[in-house]
Formats: structure tokens, C-alpha cells, sequence
């Protein structure tokens, strides 16, 4: 992707309604370049909104249930130690699950470290 395609993308996810011409004139572009980038979006419902619950980044499956580990994290009010082992109970990531609680133990550890050391994130 160019400098100049890449300005395109950004404009657009700024201001998913701007009509190529809109576009053009804003970052002092031809026309015809914006309509070319425009035409090769595959996706048809790239305008509207997409609403940060409804999908996630990576591999995890959390957008597909009622219940997101965040959600946890707000009801409870948790430190970040606290959220990322209830983030790890949660998330689905095939041949992964040990590896889970290899870092649950790590992290387990990391804060008792703390609460002996007087380190209070509560």
C-alpha cells in the first residue's frame, strides 16, 4: 500500500460517509485515484460503524459471548494483575490452554510478590 492509498484508508475510517469527492478535496487528491482506492474495498458494509463489542483482535472468541472478560473487569473494578488472569480463564485459544496457566502461575506469583513487597494496587 502507498503512502498515498494508506492516506485514503485513514481519511475514510475517520469519516466513513465521505463521498470520493469529499475525500479528494480534503487530502488534495484527484478524484479518480480516491473512486480507484474505494473500488477495492471488498467488503460492502465497510461504512457502517462496527461497534467495539462485536468483534476482537487476534485469536480469542470473546466478541461471540454475552459476557466479555472486560465487563468482569468493570463490574469488579480489578487491578490489571487481577483482569488479565480472569482475560486468561476466559479466552478460547485452541493448543493453547496450558500455556494459560503457565502464565496464571506467573502472574499469581508476580502479585504475591507484590502484596508481600507492600505494593498495593487495589
Amino acid at each position: 500500500m502507498t503512502n498515498k492509498e494508506e492516506r485514503v484508508w485513514q481519511y475514510l475510517l475517520k469519516n466513513r460517509n465521505a463521498t470520493g469527492k469529499e475525500v479528494a478535496e480534503a487530502l488534495s487528491m484527484s478524484h479518480a485515484f480516491v473512486e480507484r482506492t474505494l473500488a477495492r474495498i471488498s467488503s460492502p458494509n465497510w461504512r457502517e460503524e462496527v461497534s467495539v463489542r462485536d468483534h476482537n483482535v487476534g485469536e480469542s472468541d470473546y466478541a461471540t459471548r454475552k459476557i466479555q472478560p472486560w465487563d468482569i473487569w468493570l463490574e469488579y473494578g480489578l487491578n490489571p494483575w487481577d483482569a488479565d488472569i480472569i482475560k486468561r480463564v476466559l479466552r478460547d485459544k485452541p493448543g493453547q490452554r496450558r500455556l494459560d496457566y503457565e502464565k496464571i502461575k506467573h502472574i499469581c506469583d508476580e502479585r504475591i510478590r507484590q502484596i508481600d513487597a507492600g505494593v498495593s494496587h487495589d
